[in-house]
């Protein structure tokens, strides 16, 4: 039985009136989404937007996250992380491995791919099948990322169900040297980001150096925060809550879950100043200047990290 998700989809969750639900492209359509959508996927200009229309409505249909119904599909997360262009894509040209947990459409792969990471090496994961049939959609490259790179595979099942699905069966444990999180771990409270993490650590290699990389939604003030509607309540649940970490909480989680597997780890965690935004990140987190806070509040920042297996 599925746990990343305990039940259908949220009454009134996929009715279009929400705020997250952008009905018009404004920035996110950003250059860096033109640039690969046009020269890797050939869309035509006059294309874009009919194009990323009509996909974001079928992932809508699929699930409607909020970060959907923003596009954050054209935001290459992965990409605005500090170790990205001097790390993580040197050793994927030089033959390692990258998982990237949580892939939605793809659109880190891809921009891997575009910037000279073979896609061979390249694997991702989801909860939902559906995602990537919806991905070869959106980026036109089902001859370039072919079947057997995708496993719809859900990270909080039960034991038996995690042991015997596709990330253990078809990668296996110690199989990855680079596994990507990008705005994923932040879906669940403390719990379950504690079993997320220590199956992230089955699945990273057994070699020194292998890295967990990525960003997510942080805090200031760490600790359990309540979703609000529609997201606020389950089957399972009358409160339903995330837990949002500041560096110091995030590298407890991690330790923690170092310690129960038996895995050695260095942990850095910073979150995304306001005004002093680290190089290659964005602003998407920049409270000064965003006046739109559907699911986030004034103390919200990104933390980025990166756990290195010693």
């Amino acid at each position: 039985m599925a746990k990343m998700l305990d039940g259908p989809v949220p009454d009134g969750a996929r009715s279009v009136s929400w705020p997250w639900y952008h009905h018009v492209l404004t920035t996110e359509l950003t250059p860096d989404a033109k640039k690969l959508l046009m020269a890797y996927s050939g869309v035509l200009p006059d294309e874009l937007e009919a194009h990323v229309y009509s996909i974001r409505d079928k992932a809508w249909g699929i699930f409607p996250w909020p970060c959907v119904g923003e596009f954050w599909f054209l935001s290459f997360g992965l990409a605005k992380h500090p170790l990205y262009k001097n790390m993580v894509i040197p050793r994927l040209k030089a033959g390692q491995t990258l998982l990237d947990v949580g892939a939605c459409l793809g659109q880190d792969l891809r921009k891997c791919i575009f910037d000279g990471a073979p896609a061979a090496n390249l694997y991702a994961s989801d909860l939902f099948p559906g995602y990537e049939e919806l991905a070869w959609d959106l980026w036109r490259d089902q001859d370039r990322l072919p079947a057997g790179h995708f496993f719809a595979d859900d990270i909080l099942a039960d034991n038996a169900f995690f042991t015997s699905g596709p990330l253990m069966t078809h990668l296996g444990p110690g199989s990855v040297d680079i596994i990507s999180m990008t705005m994923f771990l932040h879906l669940f409270n403390y719990e379950n980001q504690l079993k997320t993490a220590t199956r992230i650590l089955r699945l990273l290699s057994h070699k020194p150096g292998s890295l967990i990389i990525g960003s997510q939604a942080g805090s200031i003030d760490c600790g359990e925060q309540t979703l609000k509607p529609p997201f606020h309540c389950s089957k399972t649940d009358s409160r339903r809550t995330v837990f949002r970490h500041n560096p110091d909480s995030f590298e407890r989680l991690w330790k923690e879950a170092g310690r129960v597997t038996g895995v050695p780890l260095r942990i850095s965690a910073v979150l995304q100043a306001p005004t002093d935004f680290l190089a290659g990140a964005d602003s998407s987190f920049d409270f000064a200047v965003k006046k739109r806070r559907y699911l986030t509040r004034s103390e919200t920042r990104r933390l980025y990290f990166s756990i290195m297996r010693m």
